[in-house]
Parts: structure tokens; sequence; C-alpha cells
């Protein structure tokens, strides 16, 4: 019988490769996450339903429990079934996701006229000025990251790799996480 040790490892594994893969493919990636969403859906509420049935003899349900997990169900198959619905949610989430990144990078320009500040007003003290020291670091990343948001709202398409991307980067990362885990030796 395999250990949880042996079994994190194997899925950390899997889990690279899947990243990689939505990496290196990173349009078809985005436009399967509406899919993918409407499964989760369906999973939530099928499981909800299914524990409300259980435990409704044990522990007094409320109605709109089932209700809410019925909702969850039907939204989930319409997603799944339906490439308009996908179509347009895909859209929503290009959109947020350069609205995001827009965003971030707003802040981080604002961030780096801080640390300036924090520099002009400690000179001499040490410490403000090597926290300050390396704001045009941050100012640098925050006009390519409004830059960045800016094209990703404005032409979509390219949103579609943006995701996929970022996709890829967090599988990869799970997966390398999943292997830690798997190798640690305090992990039982």
């Amino acid at each position: 019988m395999m250990t949880r040790k042996a079994v994190s490892v194997i899925l950390g594994v899997l889990m690279i490769i899947a990243g990689v893969y939505c990496f290196f493919t990173p349009v078809e990636t985005s436009t399967v996450i509406p899919f993918v969403l409407g499964i989760v859906m369906v999973g939530d509420g099928i499981g909800r339903i299914v524990t409300w049935f259980d435990i409704r003899d044990i522990v007094r349900q409320s109605a709109w429990v089932l209700v809410s997990a019925v909702v969850s169900l039907i939204f989930g198959l319409m997603l799944m079934f339906s490439p308009v619905l996908q179509m347009s949610i895909g859209v929503v989430v290009i959109l947020l996701t350069g609205w995001w990144i827009l965003a971030l990078g707003i802040i981080r320009i604002v961030h780096a006229f801080h640390l300036l500040n924090i520099k002009r007003e400690s000179e001499g003290f040490g410490f403000g000025e090597i926290i300050g020291s390396n704001w045009w670091i941050a100012l640098i990343l925050g006009i390519l990251l409004t830059i960045f948001g800016l094209i990703v709202i404005l032409n979509p398409m390219l949103g579609l790799g943006v995701i996929g991307v970022l996709v890829g980067c967090s599988v990869i990362t799970a997966g390398i996480n999943l292997i830690y885990l798997g190798c640690s030796p305090w992990l039982l």
C-alpha cells in the first residue's frame, strides 16, 4: 500500500506536468476554466444535496440549504453545457484579470513613492534609507503592471494567454509544494 508521502510526491509530479502543459498551452487552458467552474459547481451542489439528506434526521436542516444546493447544481450544469455561458464567463474572467493587474500596477506605483518618501525622511538613519533605497524597482514594476493591465483590458484575446500562464504557474507551484511535503521528514 502506498504511503501518504508517496501519494503526495506522485500527485505533485502530476501537477507539475499539468502545470507545464497549462503554461505552454495558455489559450486552451483559459478556455477550459469556465467548464471546470461548472464541474465544481455541480460537485458542490451534489455534495450538499447528499449531505442535506444524510443529516436531516440528525440535525434540523433549513430548506434554503437544499435550495441553494439545487441552484448550484442547475447553474453548474448550465455552465458545463452552454458554450455561450462559457464564453461569457471567459470574457468576464479575462476582463477581471486585466483590471486586477491594472489595480496592482497602480498600487505598486503609489507604494514606490511611499518608499521614496521613507528614504527621503530617513536620510542618515540607515534603516529607513535601506527600506526606501529600491523604490525605483517598485516604480518600474508598477508601470509595467499598469501597462500590461491596460493591454489585457483593451485586447482580451491577449488576456487568454495571461490567465493560462497564471494557472500554469499556480499549478506548478502547488505541485512543487506537494513534492516538498511528501519528501519532508516531519510529514508522517
